[in-house]
């Protein structure tokens, strides 16, 4: 009969070990997952950004093994979505985090949403526009009005994730700013916050007094 094992008394690498489908026995697989855990500074959250090839680049790990890590990561993402409920109505740049924070946490890369809302403030849609690289993702002006235009919002606010964890805003982000803002103007709608968001919380121009 096979041991019980409490999942919850595990230590991180043997949790890794488990996820991974090895056994508690010294093998092979043990040795290149704890090589892995190492590699990452023994922490999740820089694991987590790891995709199947950077994984790959490690001496002896399959592509098998690689999947399962970047499939349970994935797993508890889509979880910790499924768990923020639908907010009707954005009253402050907190909410947009909470909302937004599953989607744009743990990354290597730059991703780009854009909420649209009613004169209330009530959510109409939220549209992922771009996925980019490690530094920069396209933030296309016609592609966000059209979307705008579409579901007649009355007010918009940009979000986006800096991998780095800078925290503060680019030149590039604040004149991407200014840029969406005049051109809302000019349709009768309302730029009401660019939020950037990094493992350790956001920055809200809004909340700066920026816009």
């Amino acid at each position: 009969m096979k041991q019980r094992i409490d999942i919850s008394q595990l230590t991180d690498p043997e949790l890794l070990q488990l996820v991974c489908g090895a056994t508690f026995e010294k093998s092979k697989q043990e040795v290149i997952l704890d090589r892995t855990w190492r590699w990452h500074q023994k922490d999740w959250r820089v694991l987590a950004k790891s995709s199947t090839w950077d994984l790959l680049e490690i001496y002896g790990l399959d592509l098998s093994t690689a999947q399962k890590i970047v499939g349970a990561f994935e797993l508890s993402r889509r979880y910790q979505a499924s768990k923020v409920k639908k907010r009707n109505q954005i009253k402050k740049s907190q909410d947009v985090f909470e909302l937004l924070q599953p989607k744009l946490s743990d990354l290597d890369h730059e991703q780009f949403f854009v909420l649209y809302l009613s004169f209330s403030n009530e959510i109409l849609e939220i549209n992922q526009l771009s996925i980019g690289g490690r530094h920069s993702a396209i933030a296309d002006a016609k592609r966000i009005f059209q979307y705008a235009l579409r579901c007649a919002a009355c007010g918009i606010i940009l979000c986006h994730n800096h991998p780095s964890g800078q925290l503060q805003p680019s030149e590039q982000d604040k004149v991407l700013t200014k840029d969406i803002k005049h051109f809302a103007t000019l349709i009768d709608m309302k730029l009401l916050d660019h939020l950037i968001f990094t493992d350790n919380g956001y920055f809200s121009f809004a909340d700066e007094g920026l816009l």
